[in-house]
């Protein structure tokens, strides 16, 4: 571990259960990468899950972009950095790199996140030395945005495939809800069988709008539209969205 000009910095060694069909590091295993982190990053910084929790405070994550160049595969080193960026009274802005034994920069990423009063069940206000808290935030953005664009829900065409799952145990968190990661299974279930086997999508945009609770019953409908996939989670009676995802 490393902390150094606001940059919080771990190495790992990729292993096999974080591979996936092609035998290279999959977007969800990215993901869980860079969300193991920013967990370290606020365990040291006294801000994690476990330290919130006398406070009844939890994070929720509100939206992921991802963009991968390079994949690495089982047994590879790689360092993986974060840190904050932007921050208010609602959300943070928390950014990731992903960096190769070769110096090869692998993936970036940029994430939102809130603070839910667990009693109140709604958007507790973050503190106002959140900066301080965390030893400093950076104003290097990935992407160079300052926030997220918006993703399409609305679509003038029929979905090219829908399917309904109902929400299993294994798929929740610590939150009790489903797991941010897990929509990401939700959506590549319903990828065409030609282009969830072809080359890698690497593009992940997603927008959490409601969670998903254990023992609901979800409809996901897929939109093709210019060789982007964009996987919309509405709630049974498909009146909720839960989440927008847009693979590319």
């Amino acid at each position: 571990m490393k902390f150094e000009n606001g940059i919080f910095e771990e190495n790992y060694k990729i292993s096999y259960s974080q591979m996936g069909i092609h035998d290279v590091l999959t977007n969800r295993s990215f993901l869980s990468l860079m969300e193991n982190l920013a967990g370290q990053h606020s365990a040291y910084c006294h801000f994690s899950f476990a330290d919130i929790a006398k406070d009844n405070l939890t994070w929720v994550i509100l939206n992921w972009k991802l963009q991968v160049f390079r994949r690495p595969k089982d047994e590879e080193e790689v360092v993986v950095e974060t840190w904050g960026r932007f921050f208010n009274k609602v959300y943070v802005l928390r950014d990731y790199k992903v960096i190769d034994d070769d110096g090869n920069l692998c993936a970036i990423a940029t994430s939102k996140w809130c603070l839910i009063d667990n009693k109140k069940r709604k958007i507790a206000h973050l503190p106002d030395n959140l900066d301080e808290i965390y030893h400093g935030f950076r104003s290097e953005s990935v992407f160079n945005v300052d926030d997220f664009p918006k993703l399409n829900a609305s679509f003038d065409v029929e979905p090219s495939f829908k399917d309904e799952y109902k929400i299993r145990r294994f798929d929740l968190d610590i939150n009790h809800h489903v797991h941010n990661l897990n929509y990401l299974n939700f959506a590549y279930e319903l990828l065409p069988m030609d282009v969830y086997t072809g080359n890698e999508l690497n593009n992940v945009e997603i927008a959490y709008k409601k969670e998903i609770k254990y023992g609901e019953t979800i409809h996901s409908f897929l939109y093709v539209e210019n060789n982007q996939y964009t996987i919309v989670i509405k709630d049974e009676d498909e009146q909720l969205i839960h989440s927008i995802i847009k693979l590319y």
